[in-house]
């Protein structure tokens, strides 16, 4: 059979379309598939869709939300995806540890510094006012003088008054003991004073044998001088004050006897003893505290010392004779 040109054309045509078809279609393959993966790449898998397979009838899970973190604040690590390399996990950051803080160093010339010496006293000055205590103390000294003492030295009363108790001794085995009271009133200025003393003393004073009597009242006063408003100090007082007493002295018949005996032409006869009127000087010391506050007079309660000497008597007879006292005191001035 015979082949015209014009078929043999057509077919060679037809021939060509279909080849540049197929090529097109393997030229658009290629270009969809992923190019390849080179060294140290992770290749991107791409997610399904949320309705692709799917089974109809079934509810599909939800996945898991991590909750977001306030404003301001560090996100907590969310869990990692499988075949996630060790490079790409973020570790939680480390809080610092604090270092600790070094030593001082100690200045070499603290070292090589001089033991001080002890017998040296040396005042110290204080930070509040940058005085030495010595000074601070003449300083407060100061203030009180001129608070007890004014410049313009007024006169003022002065009471003094004791409770005491006495012991008492002398020659020819007198002793006894006694107890009783003085109170001394008068003037005072700046640095002296002159009272009155009133003392009053009651107990058993044994006389000499041959009297058989015994003294148990003493009841006197004297006048006394002593140191004022001088007496008193930054928190208290302490006075002495001396003085000269007469004093009388009731004497009874002894207890332990009949009473003196005088031998009259081979008979006894009792003599009676006469009252006795003793006198010698004195010298108390009073000390104790004085209230505080600013006042006109002070109040102070304390002790009291003293030492009463009967260096004789202006009726009977007495040998000397020692009283050593003691008691409580109270001042005002």
């Amino acid at each position: 059979m015979v082949l015209t040109p014009r078929l043999v054309v057509g077919s060679r045509i037809s021939v060509l379309v279909a080849s540049l078809v197929s090529l097109s279609a393997f030229g658009t393959a290629v270009a969809a598939q992923p190019a390849a993966a080179e060294p140290g790449a992770v290749a991107s898998v791409p997610e399904p869709d949320a309705g692709a397979g799917a089974i109809p009838g079934e509810t599909a899970v939800p996945e898991p939300t991590v909750p977001e973190a306030p404003p301001g604040s560090e996100a907590p690590p969310g869990p990692t995806e499988p075949g996630t390399p060790p490079s790409e996990v973020t570790a939680p950051p480390m809080e610092p540890v604090p270092l600790p803080a070094p030593a001082p160093a100690v200045d070499p010339s603290l070292l090589d510094a001089k033991e001080p010496d002890a017998g040296a006293a040396r005042p110290v000055a204080t930070q509040e006012t940058g005085h030495s205590p010595e000074e601070q103390l003449a300083a407060l000294d100061d203030a009180y003088a001129l608070r007890y003492r004014p410049a313009s030295n007024p006169v003022r009363i002065n009471v003094a008054g004791r409770l005491m108790f006495a012991n008492m001794s002398g020659r020819d085995h007198v002793n006894g003991r006694m107890g009783g009271g003085s109170i001394d009133v008068g003037p005072s200025w700046n640095r002296i004073g002159v009272s009155g003393t009133l003392t009053g003393f009651a107990g058993r004073l044994l006389l000499p044998a041959n009297t058989g009597a015994e003294l148990n009242t003493l009841i006197g006063g004297g006048l006394t001088v002593s140191l004022g408003r001088l007496a008193l100090l930054s928190h208290g007082f302490l006075d002495l004050r001396v003085g000269y007493d007469v004093f009388y002295g009731a004497v009874n018949q002894a207890r332990s006897g009949s009473g003196a005996l005088a031998t009259q032409t081979g008979q006894l006869q009792v003599v009676q003893t006469e009252s006795l009127l003793p006198h010698g000087p004195r010298a108390r010391l009073d000390l104790g505290l004085v209230g505080a506050g600013n006042r006109t007079y002070f109040h102070g309660f304390g002790l009291s010392m003293g030492y009463q000497a009967l260096v004789g008597s202006f009726r009977g007879d007495l040998p000397m004779t020692s009283m050593l006292t003691i008691g409580l005191s109270y001042w005002m001035g």
